[in-house]
């Protein structure tokens, strides 16, 4: 296996229940330092000068009644930007987590409900353009890169209004992404690890006029490999 090999797998089995907790543990990377953790528990806006978050291409968030919920921009913000022919137009939720650490383990919860699978949403990005999940209509692949690089592809298929959760591991060349009682993705490729020209910014894009709430939140720094991690792989490929 050369170092350029990409390790992928999906353990198929149906999503818990959002009322569920989202029990899953790290295996690949030692938690280091909290850098944020949200429940939602408090309403608020997220509007230009929010601390934590950066609502992109006028899609409008919210936190209410304990979750995280993006919707498409405005009509208006649409119109605008179709008659200055930008097409940033904003009909998919995006939201960047600001100054997400280039290592790092995100544990969180969401669901996407409505609107129309496109190319590049709904996705799960981390770096612009540097390592991305695509969910897409007819499967999901893992991509790096400005040239949108396909890595790794598989059938499954993200289905709508239904509860995840999720827990994604990055560390050095490799990217684990776990579905509590779901699918298990693992990829290992230097284009993982390659620096990013801006910054290492968590991204959630929803589907095109779809809904996305997310909730039980929480970002580690990733510290060391753990040392039970080479045979917690080997366990993961043998699926």
């Amino acid at each position: 296996m050369t170092h350029r090999t990409l390790l992928f797998l999906f353990l198929l089995a149906p999503a818990v229940m959002g009322s569920e907790a989202n029990r899953l543990e790290p295996i690949l990377a030692q938690p280091g330092e909290v850098f944020l953790k949200m429940n939602f528990e408090e309403d608020f806006t997220v509007g230009a000068d929010h601390l934590n978050f950066r609502a992109i291409n006028g899609t409008r968030w919210a936190a209410k009644d304990g979750v995280l919920i993006g919707t498409e921009s405005s009509a208006e913000f649409q119109a605008e930007k179709k008659a200055a022919g930008d097409g940033h137009n904003g009909t998919n939720a995006q939201l960047q987590v600001k100054g997400s650490p280039r290592d790092f383990i995100f544990k969180y919860s969401f669901k996407i409900t409505g609107g129309r699978k496109a190319k590049g949403s709904p996705m799960v990005e981390s770096g612009h353009h540097l390592r991305y999940i695509h969910f897409g209509a007819e499967g999901t692949s893992i991509l790096t890169g400005r040239d949108k690089k396909v890595i790794a592809q598989s059938d499954f298929v993200l289905k709508l209004d239904q509860w995840y959760h999720v827990m994604i591991e990055v560390k050095g060349g490799e990217f684990l992404v776990r579905f509590q009682d779901g699918p298990t993705v693992y990829g290992r490729d230097p284009s993982i690890a390659a620096d990013c020209p801006t910054k290492y910014d968590i991204r959630f894009t929803a589907t095109d006029k779809g809904v996305i709430t997310i909730d039980n939140m929480t970002i580690w720094h990733a510290g060391d490999t753990m040392g039970s991690w080479p045979a917690a792989r080997e366990a993961v490929l043998k699926k």
